[in-house]
């Protein structure tokens, strides 16, 4: 198990690392809460269309996914703090002005980065296997 978690923890590490041209801000964003293509394209559509409010129907016919992987992409988005979903609609709401900010920076890098910014979100592990081997480590007081 050792050798399972030094590899996600490897693979995590070079996830955060700032790729060339991307700054650190976004490469935190990107590893702490965007786990997709998808949902880095959800978070951007919904910035740039703040006063709208969105169904995962609507979402879903813009991001070219279906409406149940729209629905998941952006119920995950609210549970990370970006989006807030009122009455089966959701709009975009980061939970605070430095969030907001890691965006904005986000949506900057996507406009002149947006190949190693892909790259980036496809190196990381994914959310399951991290949190597998989360289960694997030994906390401090357990």
């Amino acid at each position: 198990m050792q050798v399972i978690t030094n590899t996600l923890e490897c693979a995590s590490r070079a996830s955060t690392m700032p790729a060339k041209g991307i700054p650190e801000v976004v490469s935190r964003l990107v590893a702490e809460r965007i786990d997709s293509v998808p949902e880095l394209e959800a978070i951007l559509l919904l910035r740039n269309h703040r006063s709208r409010a969105w169904t995962p129907e609507d979402a879903a016919q813009r991001l070219y996914v279906s409406s149940s992987n729209a629905a998941q992409i952006l119920a995950a988005l609210v549970r990370r703090g970006i989006l807030k979903r009122n009455h089966g609609h959701y709009r975009y709401a980061p939970e605070d002005e430095q969030l907001e900010a890691a965006i904005d920076e986000l949506a900057a890098a996507y406009a002149s980065e947006l190949i190693a910014l892909t790259h980036m979100i496809h190196a990381k592990p994914s959310r399951s296997i991290r949190e597998f081997a989360d289960a694997f480590r030994f906390r401090k007081g357990k």
